[in-house]
């Protein structure tokens, strides 16, 4: 068993917490030489999500957790996916589109394509698995934390008020529950990569986030749906079978029951 195998196995929370102090402390080298040479760092926004998508293949790979992580070509209870997928295009559906240049469409299309890698790939790949010694809730709930406290440090760059804090904390605990619970149903992460991918993309091509910001989410409707996000996470999860303090991954059992 290597090293990193055991730390995961015998120091599972402490693991995942060093794990999501690392994953981001590599985009500073990166931050550094672009600085150094002068250049703009936009082209960061791309590079940065590939660099974190490598790092979390190459644990992944490292650990043998292939099959663990959801790496592979079974997919269960695909009818849990139905919610996600809709949620996935709330802010298109609630706000329409902006006009954006096709260049930058496709730029940061591909950089959320590596974000819901990278993301997707730590919180339920590796964290998730990881943490379910301590039984599924405790490994959804502390993941959707950890998930959660990753996205706090960008609020310090923006000009919020308490009710902007508030939504922007439920809405990335909220999303992770859920995806958390899809995770354990379907044991699969390749459908939440392309729907996390999907989902910030929404959000872009909506102006209700990122760079072509034009009109915010209503805070309001916005915790409304984190709060939908975390009921039907928790009632999905609920019908998940794995033994307390089990580290394994959903047994064909819950294959057998239906939403």
């Amino acid at each position: 068993m290597s090293v990193l195998r055991r730390f995961a196995e015998t120091r599972p929370l402490l693991f995942v917490i060093a794990l999501a102090i690392a994953q981001p402390l590599l985009a500073l080298p990166f931050v550094a030489a672009f600085r150094i040479a002068g250049q703009d760092l936009l082209a960061l926004r791309l590079a940065i999500p590939m660099a974190e998508s490598a790092l979390v293949f190459a644990v992944i790979w490292l650990l043998g957790w292939q099959k663990r992580a959801g790496l592979t070509k079974d997919v269960r209870n695909l009818q849990v996916l139905w919610y996600p997928t809709l949620v996935a295009f709330a802010p298109v559906l609630f706000y329409g589109t902006i006009e954006i240049a096709w260049g930058w469409i496709i730029f940061y299309g591909a950089a959320l394509v590596f974000t819901g890698i990278s993301e997707e790939g730590f919180a339920r790949g590796i964290a998730i698995p990881a943490l379910m010694r301590y039984g599924k809730w405790a490994a959804v709930l502390i993941a959707a934390a950890i998930f959660s406290a990753g996205h706090f440090t960008n609020l310090f760059f923006e000009d919020f008020g308490v009710l902007e804090w508030a939504d922007k904390l439920l809405a990335t605990f909220g999303f992770a529950i859920l995806y958390g619970a899809v995770f354990l149903r379907t044991g699969n992460l390749w459908p939440l990569i392309v729907l996390h991918a999907v989902h910030d993309y929404s959000y872009l091509i909506s102006g209700t986030a990122g760079p072509y910001l034009a009109e915010a989410f209503d805070p309001r409707l916005h915790m409304g749906l984190s709060l939908l996000n975390a009921a039907y996470g928790a009632f999905i999860l609920a019908k998940v079978d794995i033994p307390e303090g089990a580290a394994t991954r959903p047994g064909p059992k819950d294959a057998a029951r239906n939403l």
